[in-house]
């Protein structure tokens, strides 16, 4: 019974190449290897605020945007066009990161 038990609990859990569920923020921690949340949801108009976290240097490069290498600091960037939109760390193979930007007529939040 307790194996039943604990299949069940493996086999809602995600798997490798599952996508995450986009969260619902305007902010990024930009930590040592990883983005959180790895995917964000925003509304058209909202400006993605990425925050250093961590101890080693990282970038924020996507299609149409690019911060500088840092290790401390910010990056802001604002989504006027609804889509989805790949993100990485140019330096960190791997570290990767996706923004669904949904609708239109966001709050322009910062």
């Amino acid at each position: 019974m307790l194996a039943l038990a604990l299949s069940g609990c493996v086999a809602m859990a995600s798997g490798p190449g599952e996508a995450a569920a986009p969260v619902a923020t305007a902010e990024v921690g930009v930590r040592d290897n990883e983005f959180d949340p790895v995917a964000a949801e925003i509304s058209a108009g909202d400006t993605v605020t990425w925050t250093w976290q961590g101890d080693a240097d990282h970038n924020v490069v996507g299609n149409a945007f690019e911060s500088d290498v840092q290790r401390e600091g910010t990056f802001a960037q604002r989504f006027d066009e609804p889509g989805t939109y790949d993100y990485r760390c140019t330096l960190h193979g791997g570290m990767t990161a996706t923004i669904v930007v949904t609708g239109d007529g966001g709050t322009g939040g910062q």
